[in-house]
């Protein structure tokens, strides 16, 4: 029959003994300092993760707001210019978010 017993020491290590063989379980405070510093890596990968998507997204609707100041003008004023510049809007808009879809007539 194999008898295990738990003692504790004053420093709050637990040893188990199993037939006269001793095993000892303690936390390693470098281990736990390793931890720390992954999850603060984490941390800041994940802030740096959501910093880039609000950056996409201002940047987008940056865009999105010249390209709609841009057709306004144009719409009042029919310059050459505007049309070529909303036109490259509309391109950068959708390489920016495929979903943005924009049909531009222009009779001119």
């Amino acid at each position: 029959m194999v008898e295990v017993s738990e003692t504790a020491s004053d420093s709050g290590v637990g040893a188990y003994t199993c037939e006269g063989v001793t095993t000892m379980f303690q936390r390693s405070h470098k281990s736990a300092q390793i931890g720390a510093a992954e999850m603060s890596e984490a941390r800041f990968r994940r802030f740096l993760r959501e910093l880039s998507a609000y950056e996409h997204r201002l940047a987008y609707e940056d865009t999105l707001n010249a390209f709609l100041d841009l057709y306004s003008s144009w719409m009042k004023t029919h310059e050459p210019w505007l049309k070529i510049r909303v036109v490259m809007l509309a391109f950068e808009l959708h390489r920016m978010d495929p979903a943005f879809e924009c049909s531009l007539s222009f009779r001119d």
